[in-house]
């Protein structure tokens, strides 16, 4: 059945439930996808100081991205901006500390990879895309590629004024968070940090356009990352609409000129 389409969710509007039990229990979750056949799911997870739970032991991969605060993983720092991947045959670590924390659960599934993966992305530097037809402005954090089937974990993030004037298409599932700044969605609205999407195979998404930038932890399930377009009528008009005749360029502070400038 896989997961449902979803396009796109402000996941801090989402209720949160603390578990009683289970790996996470004490935590409070947020449950952005899942899929109800597999049990594989998407949330994120704040945890209150003192907390400790376990990742991994139980057959399914699991990747997680430290979005505010500092955990360990098996007593290995994780702080904001790490990325942690447990394989499925794994056993289980000891997750612990305050902060919150994106949880990614796949299907069980054999695994041949052994060693867990714990990156931290402040340490790396941006890379152009690898997908020429993308226009410039946006660049990467490759964080992960599945030797086997291709699936990919990246941090994106576009410059401020950049603009796809074309609807893309993807043949795999594409799944992603926001972290910050604004992007248009075409006739969806803006997205804003914390909005969500889980989008299945060749659903076209665009124009987008954003005003100050933008930065987002994206995967893909289903094989390599490959993009095609569709032309979209009317795209400017999107673009201008959200854009906005009066705003000031660049993010210039709308009371510069009477002294009193707050940012």
């Amino acid at each position: 059945m896989g997961r449902p389409h979803i396009e796109f969710v402000q996941s801090l509007e989402l209720p949160a439930q603390t578990l009683a039990d289970g790996p996470f229990a004490g935590a409070a979750r947020r449950v952005l996808s899942v899929d109800e056949e597999s049990g594989a799911s998407t949330a994120t997870l704040a945890t209150p100081a003192g907390w400790s739970g376990a990742v991994g032991g139980d057959g399914r991969p699991v990747e997680l991205f430290v979005l505010r605060g500092a955990l360990e993983l098996e007593g290995r720092s994780l702080a904001a901006g790490c990325y942690a991947r447990v394989p499925a045959g794994h056993a289980a670590l000891a997750l612990t500390g305050e902060g919150d924390v994106l949880v990614m659960i796949d299907e069980p599934q054999s695994d041949d990879e052994e060693s867990v993966q714990i990156t931290d992305t402040n340490e790396l530097r941006w890379v152009a895309s690898a997908l020429a037809a993308v226009p410039p402005g946006l660049v990467n954090k490759r964080l992960r590629q599945d030797p086997r089937t291709g699936d990919r974990t990246w941090v994106a993030s576009c410059v401020p004024g950049w603009m796809e004037e074309r609807a893309e298409l993807h043949p795999t599932v594409e799944e992603a968070l926001m972290l910050s700044g604004d992007l248009v969605l075409g006739t969806r609205g803006a997205m804003t940090p914390g909005c969500y999407f889980w989008r299945p195979p060749m659903v076209p998404h665009g124009p987008m356009y954003s005003r100050d930038g933008a930065q987002f932890f994206f995967r893909t399930k289903g094989g390599t990352l490959e993009v095609d377009y569709e032309t979209v009528p009317g795209w400017a008009g999107i673009v201008d609409a959200y854009r906005g005749e009066d705003a000031p360029y660049a993010g210039w502070p709308a009371d510069a000129t009477d002294g009193a400038v707050t940012r």
